[in-house]
């Protein structure tokens, strides 16, 4: 139940709670001083124990209280200051306006607990009911109270904006490593798709030529070589965050994965009017569009055609299946269109007329 409630209202032992407690343990000498006169100077007995009482329940309270509420709700550091405010006032009332002095421990307490508009109001009170109790001979002790109030805001605010930092930071890096494992599954999803697709259609190629026309299929198990060792590096190059995709690679593959598919294929045979930003993405669009076309739809016909700023690719198969998004089923589409995002472009796939599926890669107009 106990441990129910601490939740309730954020009270909670942190790494930096004993620091607190360690430093409060200053407090104690100034205390000491209103314990010293408490014991020495004439006054009943009853009176003088109580206040005793009451001097250490506050200053037990000073040192634990806070340390435990310095991130809590600010109704939880409201709740801890009015705690140590009723023990001073209390103290003051038993013992007489002699020992207003006390008013130093809330109105310190105030500065490190409270916002800078609610602490300014706080001390500058306690301040001014300082010299109300005991009159005008205390305005010293009640600007020291000020004065000390403001200067521990400032220390707990600079060490409140210091965690702040470290934990944007941590977020940060934890958004930055989020970021990579979406980088690299992306990016293994396109080399192994795109380069296992390449190799099993090349491999079927070259077992059917391998009766009929030995030398041909002796040329297409070099390229399932060749696509395999180009698919090691790629993974090598995914690893260390180097990998980039040429366009007019990517065009001369596609069409020679199309032709080994059977699918006939209308390339551009040239990219010069793309700009260098298209360059370096759009690569990647025609890798993983016409693996898509081998793959999945069973097409007889793939064209690609390019822009200054854009690509885009179709084909004449059996498109998607009505009511579905055409992302939804393939993680290669979603990691594309998160690629192009990142560039400030867009990715548009649908039905192609009459019949088919269509994926366009636009960047942003200049």
């Amino acid at each position: 139940m106990q441990n129910v409630m601490l939740r309730r209202w954020g009270w909670r032992w942190e790494p930096g709670s004993t620091k607190w407690v360690l430093g409060s343990s200053v407090a104690l000498l100034y205390a000491g001083v209103f314990l010293v006169g408490l014991l020495t100077q004439p006054a009943q007995a009853g009176a003088r124990w109580t206040a005793v009482v009451l001097l250490v329940a506050m200053m037990a309270g000073y040192a634990v209280l806070p340390a435990g509420a310095m991130s809590a709700p600010l109704r939880t550091r409201w709740a801890v200051l009015i705690v140590i405010l009723t023990l001073a006032a209390a103290q003051i009332v038993v013992v007489g306006p002699g020992f207003v002095g006390v008013l130093m421990f809330p109105g310190i307490l105030a500065g490190a607990l409270l916002p800078t508009r609610q602490t300014i109001i706080t001390v500058v009170a306690i301040g001014a009911a300082m010299v109300l109790i005991a009159g005008s001979d205390s305005w010293e002790l009640a600007a020291t109270e000020v004065a000390m109030a403001l200067w521990m805001h400032a220390f707990f605010s600079n060490i409140r904006l210091t965690i702040q930092l470290r934990a944007a930071q941590d977020e940060l890096a934890v958004a930055a490593v989020a970021q990579e494992r979406r980088r690299i599954a992306r990016d293994l999803h396109d080399i192994l798709g795109h380069s296992l697709t390449a190799i099993s259609v090349k491999a079927a190629l070259a077992e059917r030529l391998s009766s009929i026309d030995p030398v041909r299929a002796a040329q297409e198990s070099n390229e399932v070589g060749q696509i395999a060792r180009g698919a090691l590096a790629d993974v090598r190059a995914t690893a260390s965050g180097m990998r980039e995709a040429s366009l007019a690679g990517e065009l001369a593959v596609a069409r020679s994965i199309l032709a080994a598919a059977g699918i006939a294929a209308d390339l551009p045979r040239a990219v010069d009017e793309v700009t260098e930003q298209g360059h370096r993405l759009f690569g990647f669009v025609v890798r993983e569009a016409v693996t898509n076309v081998v793959r999945h739809s069973g097409a007889s016909r793939c064209s690609v055609t390019l822009g200054s700023r854009w690509v885009e690719i179709v084909d004449d198969g059996k498109g998607f299946v009505q009511g579905r998004s055409p992302e939804s089923g393939s993680s290669g589409l979603a990691g594309l269109s998160e690629r192009v995002a990142a560039q400030g472009g867009r990715l548009t796939v649908g039905s192609a007329a009459p019949q088919g599926f269509s994926v366009r890669a636009e960047l942003a107009p200049v």
